[in-house]
């Protein structure tokens, strides 16, 4: 399975330790592509309208970045909606993970989590995988899905995105059966009881968060 890794322009403080053992390709992200070269980690392609960095800063990312995709700064896509959509018209089934998605302004970081609810994205949602140092977000349409326990995270949320006639959470510490939820809200602080850990909805979509304090 092709691996896009996705590094946006977030805190850095907040970004997983283990970068360097990341497979895949990687995708700079405006001021994320600069924040890959200095890492010594060579993006396949930086895309963004790169206003977050300075003239000589954008010099370096040209210089290092395999592919550079400068954008209109006057756009109706975000950055990161952009690198996004470069991954999945490269390759439809690729797994995605975007990092670097939190610790700066609080609209990215909305933006970043609710760009899978666009009719664009949405087919793709459950290649779609959200890091930081504190969480992985992973999102899962209708059916009946196993979520496998993180090393070190300790919590397990349920984010239902939109309506969702039946809602179940069956083997976990507090158990959810056959809810009905007719607006987004959040199900926070469960917890596993094994190793893995089920979710069943009927229909809509549902953002699945494994975190630590």
């Amino acid at each position: 399975m092709k691996i896009f890794n996705l590094l946006v322009g977030g805190a850095p403080e907040n970004l997983p330790d283990n970068l360097n053992d990341f497979e895949g390709d990687w995708i700079g992200v405006d001021r994320g592509a600069l924040k890959l070269i200095e890492m010594g980690l060579i993006p396949e392609v930086a895309v963004g309208d790169f206003d977050s960095v300075n003239d000589q800063e954008f010099k370096e990312i040209e210089a290092n970045a395999k592919q550079v995709i400068k954008l209109d700064p006057v756009k109706d896509d975000t950055d990161t909606e952009s690198g996004l959509k470069y991954a999945l018209d490269h390759d439809p089934r690729a797994h995605i993970r975007v990092l670097g998605i939190s610790g700066g302004r609080l609209d990215h970081l909305l933006a970043n989590v609710l760009m899978v609810l666009q009719d664009r994205f949405r087919m793709f949602a459950e290649q779609i995988e959200l890091i930081d140092r504190q969480n992985n977000i992973r999102f899962f349409n209708s059916g009946k899905h196993t979520v496998d326990k993180l090393e070190g995270f300790k919590y397990l949320s349920f984010i239902p995105l939109t309506q969702i006639d039946v809602l179940t959470l069956d083997d976990e510490k507090y158990e959810l059966h056959n809810a009905m939820v007719s607006n987004a809200r959040a199900y926070v602080s469960n917890e596993f009881i094994d190793s893995k850990a089920t979710v069943y909805l009927s229909n809509g979509l549902v953002a699945v968060i494994q975190s630590k304090d």
